[in-house]
């Protein structure tokens, strides 16, 4: 028995995928549409802005490295997907690119010495970097448990995209890290004021009364 899926505005996106796309690959391989290329990283992008114009602010998540046991949560990036696919599985299905654009941005962060697992990945609401740097408690940390796990390798690409964080260096443009507890919940009685928040001067500001 067959039933008709009731038309989405999803159907507006294009879909190129081929039969081809992602042949062989499993665990181990890279697909050849996620190989960090600057043809898949535009049109990954390029898709990520299509998605968020269809579906607006519920389809996007910031997502975050951090290494294990350190407070430090660094901003590498964004995600955006249709309403059908998890968070999860638009992260597993990009893995390739945004991994090789965690090297590629050179976070002060010391992996493990697993380089088949060398981050914990954890995401947030997308757009709230500047509350989530402020302690905002409102904001949410969630931890992916690992990133092969989640069935994203079936999703097609057109439905997710991703755009990596760029860091222009200096003082005008610090790396965005947030501090939280080892579980992802916010320091208690700190807040902190500003916009995009240098880790050096962090240890100088006073706590919340």
């Amino acid at each position: 028995m067959m039933f008709a899926r009731p038309k989405s505005k999803w159907d507006l996106l294009d879909d190129e995928e081929d039969e081809t796309d992602g042949e062989g690959s499993n665990a181990i391989e890279v697909p050849p549409d996620m190989t960090y290329i600057e043809s898949n990283i535009k049109r990954q992008m390029a898709t990520y802005d299509k998605l968020y114009e269809i579906g607006g602010q519920d389809i996007i998540n910031d997502v975050y490295v951090r290494a294990e046991g350190e407070k430090e949560w660094w901003l590498v990036g964004k995600v955006a997907r249709v309403s059908d696919v998890t968070t999860e599985q638009a992260i597993e299905r990009q893995w390739p690119l945004i991994e090789r654009h965690i090297w590629a941005l050179r976070l002060p962060i010391r992996p493990l010495s697993n380089l088949s697992n060398p981050f914990e990945v954890w995401y947030a609401p997308g757009n709230t970097e500047y509350d989530a740097v402020r302690n905002d408690p409102k904001i949410k940390f969630t931890k992916c448990s690992g990133v092969i796990s989640y069935g994203g390798s079936e999703v097609k690409k057109e439905l997710v995209g991703f755009v990596g964080k760029v860091y222009m260096g200096g003082n005008d443009d610090p790396m965005i890290y947030v501090e939280r507890n080892m579980d992802g919940t916010v320091l208690e009685n700190q807040y902190c004021e500003g916009d995009w928040v240098l880790k050096s001067d962090l240890s100088d500001r006073p706590s919340a009364a």
